[in-house]
């Protein structure tokens, strides 16, 4: 990631003088390392009192000249949630890719947590369950995964952090028609984090979003304002992307180059944010990062919860919903 690096290098020594090298948008949009998304193909069974007893994931990604790429990877037996499922098939297919990429706001956790917790919310409506005890229902007891790791899952911080979003959102309330809640939690970068969507979506697809709350625990907390700040930053870069954000690529030219045709929220649409923290005495780690993956499927199940309609891909804008 230093063509502009050795862009300056070059001018910098034929001029003979430092210079400041500056990329107009257009080529910082057009030569850019860019993120992959992938697509899952889920199987999942419950069992007659509606508990996860079986899920599958087929992982369509993408690899270059052999390796991984930035926010592709691997699928292991510790994703979740395949380490909390007695029966588990995880298999993936890679695709050859020449575009470079690079790393985005908590990679590869930014784009798997949409579609695991989105279909995981698919199984607990398809069991009848509430979403909210569904995964407490999976979490179960409190333990790390896989155990003597104090950075992995602790399936007891998971269990707070849900049931605290869902207290502080008013989760169970009586919501008017075309209103819905969302719930989704997301396990990245040694940080906790579960958060609750309320949006309103009227006939013409028009999503209004009420308000998002976050509960995370990340250890203690020493800096309040710091800490809501990166939250806010994190659910409101989350909820940009997720609405409207995508590049199109045609003879190896990314078409978007400038913010006309790549629509960043603006300060107008941007939603009422609500932060919650346990001070737990984990270790503190970081907190830029793991708010941002659930807010897209907390949005998605959300949407489905106010209209019946089930969003699978992303950016919404692509299924016909605007803001």
């Amino acid at each position: 990631m230093n063509d502009y690096a050795c862009e300056a290098a070059m001018i910098s020594k034929q001029a003979g003088v430092p210079v400041k090298l500056q990329w107009t948008r257009e080529d910082d949009m057009q030569h850019d390392f860019y993120r992959v998304g992938g697509f899952h193909s889920f199987k999942g069974a419950v069992d007659k009192d509606g508990k996860l007893t079986a899920f599958g994931n087929h992982f369509i990604t993408f690899t270059a000249d052999g390796k991984g790429v930035v926010s592709g990877g691997d699928i292991g037996k510790e994703e979740f949630p395949a380490a909390l499922v007695p029966n588990v098939r995880l298999t993936q297919s890679k695709l050859p890719l020449k575009i470079p990429t690079g790393p985005w706001r908590a990679p590869r956790s930014n784009s798997v947590a949409f579609a695991v917790q989105s279909f995981l919310h698919e199984l607990s409506a398809a069991a009848k369950r509430d979403h909210l005890q569904f995964l407490l229902d999976l979490m179960g007891e409190p333990r790390h995964l896989p155990p003597g790791n104090e950075s992995s899952l602790n399936t007891g911080r998971a269990a707070a952090v849900i049931k605290l979003a869902a207290e502080k959102a008013g989760w169970g309330k009586q919501l008017p028609a075309g209103r819905g809640m969302g719930l989704a939690f997301h396990f990245s970068h040694a940080g906790h984090f579960a958060e609750v969507a309320e949006v309103s979506v009227d006939a013409n697809k028009k999503i209004t979003v009420h308000q998002i709350t976050v509960a995370g625990d990340v250890g203690p907390i020493i800096n309040m304002s710091g800490a809501e700040n990166q939250t806010e930053g994190a659910v409101i870069d989350g909820l940009s992307t997720a609405l409207g954000l995508s590049l199109d690529i045609k003879n190896g030219r990314i078409q978007e180059t400038n913010f006309d045709r790549y629509p960043i929220l603006r300060i107008a649409k941007a939603p009422k944010v609500v932060s919650h923290f346990i001070q737990s005495d984990f270790s503190p780690t970081g907190i830029g990062e793991p708010a941002l993956p659930p807010l897209a499927p907390a949005l998605a199940n959300a949407i489905f919860a106010a209209t019946g309609q089930r969003v699978r891909t992303l950016p919404l804008s692509k299924e016909g919903y605007t803001v």
